[in-house]
């Protein structure tokens, strides 16, 4: 519920029309929306400098456990998106499984989606591809990962 006030406080701040949804993210409630912001479930390990208990909840398996629920998170959200639209794809975490690798294999696996690059983010949180990657140790945040996926018109 805290989310759902964060982003709708931001969407009236900046003057956007969003219509937030909490819902299972495997079998979503809505079809063709323009934008879907998909902030899944992860490991959470770009978090451990504010939660250093948290790293005690992971096992062997919690990167590959995330990783596959996330794969099915992401499929499931495309399907979303109308032609043109946009999927942001995002995480806490700094594991590559569960970042980078996600989206890769998800942009083999639908050709109709490509990273799309924003000015929105200042260029040094950008990596080579245009995907956001924040590191604790480079900026004193907590880690994160986003993509910004557009659908093919």
């Amino acid at each position: 519920e805290s989310r759902i006030a964060m982003v709708q406080e931001n969407a009236e701040r900046t003057g956007r029309a969003v219509m937030p949804v909490v819902a299972d993210a495997i079998h979503p409630p809505i079809r063709c929306v323009d934008v879907v912001l998909l902030d899944v479930p992860c490991t959470g390990t770009g978090t451990f400098s504010r939660h250093p208990d948290a790293r005690w909840r992971l096992d062997a398996g919690s990167v590959g456990d995330m990783a596959r629920l996330q794969a099915h998170m992401l499929g499931a959200a495309a399907d979303l998106v109308r032609p043109g639209g946009h999927l942001v794809y995002s995480t806490c975490t700094l594991e590559p499984e569960e970042n980078e690798e996600q989206v890769m294999a998800f942009l083999d696996a639908r050709t109709d989606y490509r990273v799309e690059t924003t000015e929105a983010v200042p260029a040094r949180h950008l990596d080579e591809e245009g995907r956001l990657f924040v590191t604790p140790q480079d900026t004193g945040f907590d880690g994160a990962f986003a993509a910004r996926l557009r659908r093919a018109a």
